[in-house]
């Protein structure tokens, strides 16, 4: 089974302080012009989005420059949102995980956050993030990537961005604002976050997906 963990890029969708709100023009009409066409003025970090090393790193690449491997693989989810507002997530809980990181690809973790995509609480309430110690952890597995339900994996307050520094410049890309909640308690995940492929790209907004086995009968599937 296939679900969609990607929030609709709309024009009200909530961006990172400072990131202008993206907006849709048209450009030809059917009437007009016999076919339809929208000009998308939207940031490289907006909505559902992956970050590249460029983002952070003044020598890293963009995510042009990666192979769509990258992009994909066997996922764990953790569920943090017992943390709550302005909770930590450290290397000790990664350590205690059986071992399940080493044998994946993405580490997602549900803070719980998404329940607030739309809200102001969304960005006003400190989400869980990773200490430093944690990020090292997660690039000492050997992961392609980690993502998240919350806008980022740093604090809105935190203006040095230290897990994204060790992340990418572990050689990881980051996944942020994903809907997560209906794979907590999943296991056997296939994760697929595909980046628009634009030069020297920063970052870029993903359509993300999730194949799974375990699917409850009694659970509406849901498809991307």
């Amino acid at each position: 089974m296939i679900i969609d963990l990607t929030h609709t890029i709309q024009p009200e969708t909530f961006v990172y302080p400072g990131t202008p709100a993206p907006s849709f023009s048209a450009t030809r009409t059917i009437p007009r012009d016999g076919a339809r066409e929208t000009l998308l003025q939207i940031g490289s970090h907006t909505g559902t989005h992956m970050d590249a090393p460029r983002h952070i790193l003044l020598d890293g690449f963009g995510l042009d420059k990666l192979p769509v491997s990258q992009f994909c693989g066997r996922a764990v989810v953790l569920d943090v949102s017992g943390l709550g507002c302005g909770g930590i997530i450290t290397a000790e809980y990664l350590r205690a995980q059986n071992g399940s990181l080493r044998s994946a690809d993405f580490a997602l973790f549900y803070t719980g956050w998404e329940k607030k995509w739309g809200t102001e609480a969304f960005l006003n309430e400190p989400f869980p993030v990773l200490d430093s110690e944690a990020a090292r952890y997660l690039v000492s597995c050997g992961l392609k990537g980690v993502g998240t339900d919350a806008i980022s994996v740093d604090a809105l307050a935190e203006k040095e961005f230290p897990a994204h520094h060790v992340l990418l410049g572990g050689g990881l890309v980051i996944v942020e604002n994903l809907c997560l909640k209906k794979l907590v308690g999943r296991r056997d995940i296939m994760f697929f976050a595909l980046p628009l492929k634009f030069e020297d790209a920063d970052g870029a907004p993903v359509r993300a997906v999730a194949e799974f086995r375990d699917f409850p009968e009694e659970t509406e599937m849901e498809t991307a």
